[in-house]
């Protein structure tokens, strides 16, 4: 078996891989989203390997390439995402020993760290290979107890936040967290342009832009709030709009409950009922490279949007 570089005209039979080593699931596999995932990301390619046996492809590994900014400093990064081994090959170490061949890679590449969010099947084999559980996100619930019948929001113009996504793209300030660095274009990859996920949006195309997906799941529709934005004039005038609009969005979609899941919900002046907030987001993990101090360590302000499966 070989370990080498995965090329451009590998990804039809990486497609068909996933599908065979995965299954299909709520996230289709297709050559058009891995395209935008790992070559249209603007924090640049994915560093991904595959392994052949006898000239075929029976194993892939992928980290998707992610950048922070903290105290002024950018910090380069990579989420463990994509991973598959034919089913004929599994049991004998080959994820594992892929996994490890990526790390050594990326670590000569001045990656800082590797973060994911794994589920409970996978969660143990990243724990052997040396990462850290950071723990869950909390998250906050608001019910709707009498919804409307389900209606989708109409098709939003993404063109008119151009000049609000230039500033939060070229204002973002030295804050005492650590957040998603905005380079330019990362606001538009991520959601107007995401193959598989329709995201809207709230905003004022001046001060703040929330966005949101509704998504079905067994006890209803959800109005899941995944990130929020807003410049230094954002002002009290602007989070009672915030609110408000939020508040008959919500109600207008018919959705069964809000969620807001992440680090930046205390801080994002977004009101979201009495509830408490629960410990029940996403278990997020870190795989200490070249930092001196554990990641572990940084004042944390993820959004869903940062680690949502996608």
């Amino acid at each position: 078996m070989t370990i080498r570089q995965a090329k451009e005209e590998d990804i039809p039979t990486i497609v068909e891989l996933l599908k065979s080593s995965l299954g299909e699931s709520l996230i289709p596999k297709t050559s058009e989203f891995w395209k935008w995932k790992h070559l249209e990301n603007p924090f640049g390619k994915s560093p991904v390997l595959v392994l052949e046996q006898n000239g075929n492809i029976v194993g892939v590994r992928a980290f998707l390439k992610w950048k922070y900014f903290f105290e002024g400093e950018t910090i380069l990064a990579g989420r463990a995402v994509d991973t598959a081994i034919h089913p004929n090959f599994q049991g004998k170490g080959l994820f594992t020993k892929l996994t490890k061949k990526l790390l050594d890679q990326v670590q000569k590449d001045d990656f800082q760290f590797i973060f994911n969010s794994p589920n409970s099947q996978s969660l143990p084999g990243y724990l052997k290979m040396g990462w850290e559980t950071w723990g869950r996100l909390p998250l906050k619930i608001h019910w709707n107890p009498f919804p409307k019948k389900r209606k989708t929001p109409s098709q939003q113009d993404w063109k008119v936040l151009g000049p609000l996504i230039h500033k939060l793209e070229n204002s973002q300030e030295n804050d005492s967290s650590i957040q998603t660095k905005l380079v330019h274009g990362y606001i538009n990859w991520r959601y107007e342009s995401c193959p598989i996920v329709d995201y809207y949006w709230v905003s004022d195309q001046n001060t703040y832009l929330l966005i949101y997906r509704l998504k079905e799941g067994q006890i209803g529709t959800e109005f899941r709030i995944v990130d929020f934005f807003n410049t230094p004039e954002f002002s009290e005038m602007e989070r009672k709009q915030v609110n408000l609009r939020l508040k008959n969005q919500f109600k207008e979609s018919g959705a069964n409950f809000a969620s807001f899941s992440g680090l930046k919900f205390p801080n994002s002046n977004l009101k979201l009922g009495p509830l408490p907030t629960f410990k029940k987001g996403p278990v997020v993990t870190l795989k200490n490279l070249n930092r001196k101090t554990s990641p572990l360590d940084l004042p944390w302000s993820w959004s869903l949007g940062d680690l949502e499966l996608f």
